[in-house]
């Protein structure tokens, strides 16, 4: 079992500062949060953005999510299902970096081109 440790409140914030900063950009979502003053300069310069939908969840232990770009699936990740609070189908914006899952946010529907 992978020992896996809970992030500091400052790198939740800051990661939900730069999600927020990206999806209002987008407008996306409406994302409101509070992070700390220099959150828009010390973000995680290698993580990407993608509009992810779940796939499906293999024998309750994995979640496959299928990531896409233009309206074109361009890669998949999986990840453990402990780690996800997610039904299959579900639309969700992710936050990828190095192939491990940072952050995710539930949204209503697919957001147009």
């Amino acid at each position: 079992m992978v020992d896996r440790t809970q992030p500091s409140r400052r790198t939740a914030l800051r990661t939900i500062g730069s999600l927020a900063t990206v999806l209002t950009a987008t407008g996306v979502a409406g994302a409101r949060s509070s992070p700390s003053a220099d959150s828009s300069t010390d973000c995680r310069r290698n993580a990407q953005r993608y509009v992810a939908t779940v796939d499906r969840i293999v024998d309750g232990r994995h979640v496959v999510l299928l990531l896409e770009e233009d309206g074109e699936t361009v890669d998949q990740l999986v990840v453990p299902a402990e780690e996800m609070d997610v039904e299959e189908t579900d639309i969700l914006i992710v936050l990828v970096e190095d192939d491990e899952l940072l952050a995710y946010w539930h949204i209503p529907e697919r957001p147009s081109d």
